[in-house]
C-alpha cells in the first residue's frame, strides 16, 4: 500500500455563501506555480444556502488537486470553519484563503520559498485591496526577518498569511468561536508571538482582499463600540499574558489603543448627540487608564495623546473640541517656551500643557534644509542653501556647518552666513512661520579650516546644526541635496599639491575626502605636464 506525499501547503477555505466569487477562488488556487501535488484544499461549508456546499463537491471531483469538503450547520462566523478546515490538515504550512478572495498565481511558491529560506513560522503576503483598504508601506519591499517590536508588523492580524503548522500545533493556536470580531487578531497575535522568524513577501501581489457587491463580507457592516473595544480588551489581555513589561508589550498595545480604543473618536463623536457621547467615554475610560502607560503615552500623536487625557477625565465635551480642534488641522501657533516647544492647545492649557509638549517631534524633523549650491573654488569649498527648525521662527536663527573626521571623530565647527528667504515663510491655518532668515552661505577653506592649519588626511562628514530660541537641532546633508547638486563626487587638485580631494554623496552622507598624492601618480601628472607642454611647443 502506498502512501501519499504529505502537501506542502494545506489551504483552508471556508466558506459561507460565497457564490459567485467561490468559482474564482478556487481557479486561484488551481493556478498556482507551485503546482498540484504541493497543494491540498480543505474547503469548510459552513451551512451556505446559495449553492456553495454544491459547488464545492463538483469542483472536488473534478479537481487536480487533493481537496476535501466539510459540510457543517452554520456556526455564524469564520471560526469553526477554519478550526475544522486545521484539524484536517497535513501539509507543512497552512495558509487560509477566505471564499470571496483570490491568490496571485505565484503566492504559494514565493510564501513558501521565503519560509524555507529563513527558517519563518509565519509569512506575511502582499495583500492587494479590491474594493477594500489594505496596509500598503507594510509590503514596500521583502523582509527575512521582522523585528515584532518595531514597525507596522502588528497592524496586519488578518489571517491570510503562511504558518508553519508544527508551530500552531505545538502552542494549540485556534480562532476563538465566542468572539464575533477580532477573531482572526486573536489567532495572529499568537501565531506572531510564538514565532521564531516572520517574514514579509512584499514584491508580488500575493492575495486580493475582495469587497463584496452584497456587503457579505462579515467585517463589512457597522459595528458597535462596545463589541469593538471589549474584545480589544481581550487581545490586550492576550498579550500581557504572553509578553512582559518592556519595548514588545507597548508597542502591541499601542496598536489597540490607536485601533480599537481611540478610533471611533473622530467625526462620527462630532456628530453624535450628547448622551451617546457619554456613553462612548463611560466605555472608553476605564481602558484609557488602564492600557496607556506612561511609555505608549509618549509615543502617541499629539491629539491621540489629549484624546486620552480626555478619556481618563470623563471630559466629553473637552474631547468634542480636541477632536474638533484636530479635524481643523490643529489651528493654532506653537510657542517656545522655556527650552520647549508647545503645541497651541484647543482648551486652556493648565490641565494638561506637558501633553503639548511637541518639542520631541519637532526637533526629530529638524533641522528642514536642503544644499542648493555646492562647488569648488580654488582650494575652498563653497556650499549654500537653507536650513531651519521645523514651526520655529527664525529671526535668531544660527546655523553651523560641521566637519566630523571619521576616523578619529574630531569634529570642526565653522560658522555660516545668514540670507534671508522670504519665499520660505510657512501658512499652518490662519498662523504663519517666519522662515525668512533660513538660508546660509559657507566656505570651508581647507588651508585653514583646523583652527587656521589644513584639514588632515581622511573622510569628513558634513552637517548642519541649526539653534533657534533655545532650541538645537542637527542634521547630516547627503540626504538634502537639492537637484542642481551633482550627485557623483566632485573631485579637486590644487597645482603644487601632494594631496587629492573630493567632495560629494557617499552611504549617505556628504563626505570630503582627503587623500595623500602617490609618488607615482605625482611623477605621471609630471610627465603628462611636461608631454602636452611639448605637443604645444612642437605645434608652434
Amino acid at each position: 500500500m502506498t502512501t501519499s506525499p504529505i502537501p506542502t501547503v494545506s489551504v483552508v477555505v471556508p466558506v459561507y455563501n460565497a457564490m459567485p466569487y467561490l468559482e474564482r477562488t478556487l481557479a486561484s488556487v488551481a493556478q498556482q506555480s507551485i503546482g498540484a501535488d504541493a497543494i491540498e484544499v480543505i474547503a469548510v461549508d459552513d451551512g451556505s444556502t446559495d449553492g456553495s456546499g454544491e459547488f464545492l463537491d463538483t469542483w472536488a471531483d473534478q479537481s487536480a488537486f487533493r481537496m476535501e469538503v466539510i459540510h457543517q450547520e452554520a456556526s455564524g462566523g469564520p471560526s469553526r470553519p477554519r478550526n475544522v478546515g486545521l484539524d484536517h490538515a497535513s501539509g507543512t504550512y497552512v495558509f487560509f484563503l477566505d471564499g470571496d478572495d483570490c491568490l496571485g498565481p505565484q503566492a504559494l511558491e514565493r510564501l513558501v520559498a521565503m519560509a524555507e529560506k529563513n527558517g519563518s513560522d509565519t509569512v506575511l503576503a502582499k495583500l492587494i485591496g479590491v474594493g477594500r483598504k489594505v496596509p500598503k508601506q507594510l509590503f514596500a519591499k521583502n523582509v527575512d526577518k521582522v523585528d515584532l517590536a518595531k514597525g507596522d508588523v502588528y497592524y496586519s492580524l488578518m489571517p491570510f498569511k503562511l504558518f508553519r503548522r508544527d508551530m500552531i500545533e505545538t502552542h494549540q493556536i485556534r480562532f476563538p468561536e465566542h468572539m464575533r470580531i477580532s477573531e482572526d487578531q486573536y489567532f495572529v497575535a499568537q501565531a506572531y508571538l510564538h514565532s521564531k522568524v516572520i517574514s514579509i513577501v512584499g514584491n508580488y501581489d500575493c492575495y486580493y482582499v475582495v469587497k463584496r457587491g452584497d456587503d457579505g463580507n462579515i467585517t463589512a457592516g457597522g459595528l458597535d463600540y462596545r463589541i469593538i473595544v471589549e474584545q480589544a480588551a481581550q487581545m490586550v489581555d492576550l498579550i500581557t499574558q504572553l509578553t512582559g513589561p518592556g519595548a514588545l508589550r507597548d508597542q502591541l498595545v499601542r496598536r489597540h489603543v490607536h485601533v480599537e480604543l481611540l478610533g471611533r473618536f473622530d467625526r462620527r463623536y462630532l456628530d453624535a448627540d450628547g448622551t451617546l457621547r457619554a456613553e462612548y467615554v463611560t466605555l472608553a475610560r476605564p481602558y484609557a487608564q488602564a492600557w496607556v502607560s506612561p511609555a505608549i503615552l509618549a509615543q502617541l500623536t499629539l491629539a491621540q495623546r489629549l484624546r486620552v487625557h480626555c478619556l481618563r477625565e470623563g471630559l466629553v465635551d473637552e474631547l468634542a473640541s480636541v477632536i474638533a480642534w484636530d479635524l481643523a488641522g490643529q489651528p493654532g501657533k506653537a510657542e517656545v517656551r522655556d527650552g520647549k516647544l508647545y503645541a497651541a492647545a484647543p482648551l486652556p492649557p493648565a490641565a494638561y500643557t506637558e501633553l503639548c509638549d511637541i518639542t520631541a517631534c519637532a526637533i526629530g524633523a529638524s533641522p528642514r534644509r536642503r544644499v542648493e549650491h555646492l562647488a569648488w573654488h580654488g582650494g575652498r569649498i563653497e556650499l549654500s542653501g537653507y536650513a531651519y527648525l521645523d514651526q520655529v521662527d527664525t529671526d535668531d536663527l544660527t546655523t553651523e556647518v560641521i566637519l566630523r573626521h571619521t576616523g578619529t571623530g574630531r569634529e570642526i565647527t565653522l560658522p555660516a552666513e545668514p540670507i534671508e528667504t522670504p519665499h520660505l515663510s510657512v501658512s499652518r491655518g490662519k498662523e504663519t512661520y517666519d522662515y525668512g532668515r533660513a538660508g546660509f552661505r559657507a566656505t570651508i577653506d581647507l588651508a585653514t579650516a583646523s583652527g587656521s592649519q589644513p584639514l588632515d588626511n581622511g573622510a569628513w562628514h558634513l552637517s548642519l546644526r541649526c539653534t533657534a530660541h533655545g532650541l538645537t537641532a542637527r542634521g547630516n546633508l547627503g540626504s538634502a541635496l537639492g537637484p542642481d547638486v551633482p550627485r557623483r563626487p566632485l573631485r579637486h587638485s590644487i597645482p603644487g599639491s601632494r594631496r587629492s580631494m573630493s567632495i560629494g554623496p557617499r552611504d549617505g552622507q556628504l563626505s570630503l575626502q582627503i587623500g595623500a598624492v602617490s609618488s607615482a601618480v605625482s611623477s605621471l601628472r609630471r610627465n603628462l605636464g611636461k608631454a602636452i607642454r611639448l605637443m604645444r611647443d612642437t605645434d608652434n
